[in-house]
């Protein structure tokens, strides 16, 4: 706990032992597990306050710049979750940060499953062009690619503790990208790159960032994120690591509350949308449409959780394939495949089969383990690829 259990100074300000760390208002020294080690000036040094005090200690692990906790039984406690997406290429280099919310975190969290907004908040003309307008692309939008409506679906995965949704788009009249993301419980998101454009066939291409939501109160919150950087995953060079600390991130405008208010006002981000919606969203007063399926899955599936009515959401279950020794699978990928227009089809129908398929070959995958299962996935959707070349050179 922060507040030093003498007189509540905090140990954000400690100073670091060879075992411990020490209170720098007035020299308690205390383990990492909390157990007072030394009090200056006690005639004991502290050993009979030893018996009595203790600090507050949580197990700690630290990954690529993020500190995890662990604040469930001690006796029960599992083997560190190591997922994936760390490992996906040999040239990955990562980079932390964080972005503050001063709003609850569920809203924060459901901006996520809540894929519309990408096409419309991200969209390029979602501002407000003034007299003295440059013509530079906003910085708050994705590419105009991404600012087409996608053809969306929605499944609920894992037994109910995470989601997928797949964000399928035509890329001219001979591909068709489909996005695919993890929504995962309780507060993990996973993303694909944001600088694609689907100019080229690509299979199965993996994580760029991984982001947790963390309540601070019940009308604050803070992303703690994790971005992936080298050639392997951003081969667009937009990545910039400088720009990744606290409360900032080198993607988009609009991801924090540092922007002059007027300039929000014109070019509205994530932030602006979340914050704005109240320190506490009400859900009671919401009217949702079809593209909100996401949203409510997710809801879905947490409140279930929330009320230990998934089994599969104990502690033994979700954490199975950690203490067995194997990394945490997931979804999460931009694919590009050419699939050209189908004539007397309808399109959006087509674009939503291959989302379905995308999503049914990676789910396929988890047969296989680390490279072996990344080959079998990306043979897969070759050769549902070359499916649509051979059944056209048939007709």
């Amino acid at each position: 706990h922060r507040q030093c259990s003498h007189r509540g100074a905090s140990l954000e300000y400690g100073i670091i032992q060879d075992t411990g760390i020490r209170c720098c208002y007035h020299g308690f020294q205390y383990n990492v597990d909390g157990t007072l080690m030394d009090v200056p000036g006690e005639p004991d040094g502290g050993e009979r306050m030893s018996k009595t005090v203790a600090q507050g200690a949580y197990p700690a692990f630290e990954r690529y710049g993020m500190v995890f906790a662990y604040m469930g039984d001690f006796d029960e406690m599992p083997k560190f979750p190591e997922w994936e997406f760390f490992h996906n290429y040999d040239d990955l280099e990562f980079a932390s940060y964080s972005n503050i919310y001063p709003c609850n975190w569920l809203q924060v969290f459901d901006n996520i499953p809540d894929q519309m907004h990408t096409c419309q908040l991200h969209s390029p003309t979602m501002r407000v062009i003034s007299d003295d307008d440059d013509g530079s692309y906003p910085s708050t939008a994705f590419n105009p690619v991404f600012a087409q409506i996608p053809v969306m679906e929605y499944a609920s995965v894992r037994d109910d503790t995470a989601m997928v949704f797949s964000a399928g788009r035509r890329v001219g009249k001979d591909r068709v990208w489909v996005r695919l993301n993890d929504v995962i419980l309780p507060n993990l998101t996973l993303h694909p790159h944001v600088s694609e454009e689907g100019a080229a066939a690509r299979y199965f291409h993996r994580i760029y960032m991984a982001r947790w939501y963390v309540p601070v109160d019940n009308e604050n919150s803070i992303i703690f994120g994790i971005r992936m950087f080298g050639e392997s995953i951003d081969p667009f060079g937009t990545g910039d690591k400088s720009k990744c600390g606290y409360n900032r991130t080198d993607f988009l405008d609009g991801q924090t509350g540092n922007r002059p208010r007027e300039v929000a006002q014109r070019m509205p981000g994530d932030w602006d949308a979340v914050t704005s919606q109240r320190a506490i969203a009400r859900h009671a007063m919401e009217n949702p449409t079809k593209e909100d399926v996401g949203v409510y899955m997710n809801r879905k599936n947490l409140r279930r959780a929330v009320r230990n009515e998934n089994p599969h959401m104990e502690q033994a279950a979700i954490h199975a394939r950690a203490n067995a020794g194997l990394r945490n699978n997931v979804y999460t990928n931009n694919t590009i495949l050419d699939i050209p227009l189908q004539e007397g089809r309808d399109d959006d129908e087509l674009v939503r089969e291959v989302c379905k398929k995308v999503l049914e070959i990676a789910v396929a995958g988890d047969a296989y383990e680390g490279a072996e299962r990344d080959t079998f996935i990306q043979n897969a959707l070759r050769d549902y690829e070359q499916s649509f070349a051979s059944a056209a050179a048939a007709e």
